[in-house]
């Protein structure tokens, strides 16, 4: 994934401020290294095989576009197509319906004064169009509805990504998503042509492209600050020597009507006025100004009288083809399952679910993320995996400036072969790589109260989690029964010999202590005052022998600091090596953690735990604290009265071998994937 996709990816996040900034100091780069490309693509200008030109002899075609990306945009429409008609110009306006109202007298006068309706995708605030198969089908409902209450024909994407073996499936004459050439667009691969072309469909029929050709108005007067219209002028020269066509894109969302000062995202509507007045001027009579439905079907009568000649573009220098056979699932032997370990917990997690899934047929790759103990973990378990990123602490924006960065690491690396399915435990850097790299994803997770960036394509969680309190497409959320750790306990095998590995003689008391995770974005500081008095009251007691697994070198140096003397007679221990979490829990008397894992985790097992956890409580823990498995500790006369410090006998056999969960979550990853 280019850092274009990645910052498109998160553009729903970004202030609209910093955006216009990234995109100027990229742009300024890219313009350097694309002079001989940019705005002019010399090799763009070679016309189709058997050719005979415009209608009426026309030198060159011209045509209008609008796409009203805002209701701000939709308020300035009336104004832009009076200006035009009053130049004698009409145009297309495209509108975004799930984003805003598009009012019915608007619709009517601009149809009633000439000008055409179309579809700018169904809403921009679900990113890329064709991040994954079932995504696009998803949203051409939606998309396929409009264009038929509107009686339009034509399409333009969000962003101006494309796809042109998923875009014959949208119920259109016409598409408008390609362009010549334009490195500064998230999909910068141009169709290296001036021309439109035919983009044949898996039923024998089809639907012409029509390729943007001239420099989008965002592009020149928002994001490279030009002050004229001159690479217009220079651009449509050019084409209009080489008799191509000369596609205009305008954003009203973007004009200035009056005499103020344009803002950091607003240009003076006078660019467009003295624009059109110069090709009026010098190119009278000259073009042909067709509105893009009625360019559409003059291409496909030419295309049908030319014997189903296609004009089949360039990309980078390849010829582009359309895949017009049907795509189908992959068999078993075929598909590549990518796993992203993002934290400690998921190793064990996904041990049973790999295993499960290479007895299908499917292959799996392996990520992870240098955080806590998740590569040391892996080690322990043997696990062939790819180091890639690692924790970026607990300031929020260089948090997700890490995860950006993470997930641009991600995407260089995950891309031959192609998986089929990207899954995780909640990693927000891996859905953003995939959705990159148009791989579909699928997030496990059971804290409904955790922060997305990017929605993936799936969802899976514990079925005691409410639907009402996940914001999702309920069609794509799969429920298992039980809870996470239920997947992997049943594996767990006890050994006898941790106790002596940590030097903890038979009769003392163990208790394994996780504490609060104060790096995360739910941290509550108060979760720190209740691990502080825990340890201040088992260190009261003599055989008492603490476990403590700090979760970063920030957490173990200020224990150490601030109980020196239980740190230097051996009554609090860190592991000096990653030790089987679920076995330490098992021969634990007691746990007491600030996170949700090790509370579940010994809840599974069977082990009285204790959660100092203080953010946001969720579904999950209240399940476990009505059925009396988690003890929740919420201040610190809880910590005083309910915290019960006793000898635990310890079974000889593990009850919990269930393999329920871990039935049902496989079931639904391999729904997912069929």
């Amino acid at each position: 994934m280019n850092f274009l996709e990645a910052y498109y990816t998160l553009k729903p996040i970004i202030p609209r401020r910093l955006q216009i900034a990234v995109r100027r100091q990229v742009a300024l780069r890219k313009r350097e290294k694309s002079r001989e490309v940019w705005p002019i693509d010399s090799a763009a200008g070679k016309k189709p095989e058997g050719w005979p030109g415009w209608p009426e002899g026309k030198r060159f075609a011209l045509v209008l576009t609008h796409d009203v990306e805002t209701a701000k945009g939709v308020a300035k429409v009336r104004r832009l197509a009076e200006l035009e008609m009053k130049l004698g110009f009409r145009s297309c306006f495209n509108f975004v319906p799930g984003d805003y109202p598009v009012p019915r007298e608007l619709r009517e006068f601009l149809t009633g004064n000439g000008f055409e309706i179309g579809v700018h995708g169904y809403t921009h605030k679900k990113g890329n169009l064709f991040k994954s198969e079932g995504f696009f089908h998803e949203q051409a409902l939606g998309i396929n509805r409009f264009l038929k209450e509107w009686g339009a024909v034509g399409f333009r994407t969000p962003c101006m990504y494309h796809d042109l073996n998923l875009i014959p499936y949208l119920e259109i004459q016409y598409d408008s998503s390609t362009f010549d050439t334009d490195p500064f667009e998230p999909q910068p691969d141009g169709v290296g042509t001036i021309f439109p072309f035919w983009v044949p469909n898996r039923n024998g029929g089809g639907l012409v492209e029509l390729p943007s050709t001239m420099p989008q108005d965002c592009t020149l007067f928002i994001i490279l600050k030009e002050k004229d219209t001159d690479i217009w002028k220079q651009k449509l020269d050019w084409i209009a020597g080489n008799g191509g066509l000369a596609l205009l894109n305008i954003h009203p969302d973007y004009l200035l009507f009056d005499s103020r000062v344009p803002k950091f995202e607003t240009y003076p509507a006078y660019f467009c006025e003295e624009f059109f007045s110069f090709i009026s001027l010098h190119y009278e009579n000259q073009y042909w100004q067709p509105l893009p439905k009625d360019l559409a079907k003059f291409w496909c009568e030419w295309n049908t009288n030319a014997g189903g000649r296609k004009s089949v573009p360039v990309v980078k220098g390849k010829a582009m083809t359309m895949n017009t056979t049907k795509r189908s699932p992959k068999s078993k032997n075929e598909g590549l399952i990518w796993i992203d370990l993002d934290n400690t917990p998921h190793v064990p997690f996904f041990m049973p679910i790999i295993r499960e899934l290479k007895k299908q047929g499917y292959e799996v790759l392996l990520t992870a993320r240098d955080c806590a103990q998740t590569c040391g973990m892996a080690d322990l378990y043997e696990l062939e995996y790819k180091r890639i990123g690692r924790h970026y602490g607990k300031n929020k924006l260089v948090k997700v400036a890490g995860t950006l960065f993470r997930a641009f690491q991600l995407g260089r690396k995950i891309n031959d072969p192609k998986p089929i399915l990207a899954l995780s435990h909640g990693s927000r850097a891996q859905v953003i790589a995939a959705f990159g790299l148009r791989i579909p994803s699928m997030v496990i997770f059971d804290y409904e109260h955790a922060q997305v960036l990017v929605k993936p394509d799936w969802v899976m969680m514990p079925e005691v989690i409410s639907l009402d309190s996940v914001d999702f497409n309920r069609e794509k959320i799969l429920t298992y029964p039980g809870i996470k750790e239920d997947v992997y306990v049943p594996d767990f095998h006890p050994d006898p010999y941790i106790k002596n590995k940590l030097l903890i003689k038979e009769n003392e008391l163990l208790v394994t202590i996780r504490p609060p995770a104060n790096e995360a974005h739910y941290h509550n500081p108060e979760s720190e005052k209740l691990f502080d008095e825990a340890v201040n009251r088992l260190g009261d007691i003599p055989d008492v022998r603490m476990v403590i697994l700090p979760r970063n070198e920030g957490q173990k140096e200020r224990i150490a600091r601030t109980w020196p003397g239980l740190f230097s007679d051996g009554r609090i221990k860190f592991p000096d090596q990653v030790v089987d979490g679920l076995n330490l829990l098992w021969y634990s008397d007691l746990v007491i953690s600030g996170g949700g894992t090790m509370n579940r985790e010994a809840a599974a097992l069977g082990v009285p735990v204790y959660s100092i956890f203080r953010g946001k409580p969720g579904d999950v823990d209240r399940y476990l604290a009505k059925e009396g498995r988690l003890i929740l500790l919420e201040t610190v006369e809880d910590v005083k009265n309910k915290l019960k410090i006793e000898t635990r006998t310890i079974p000889e056999t593990m009850e919990n071998t269930n393999r329920v969960t871990l039935n049902a979550v496989v079931e639904g990853i391999l729904k997912a994937l069929n």
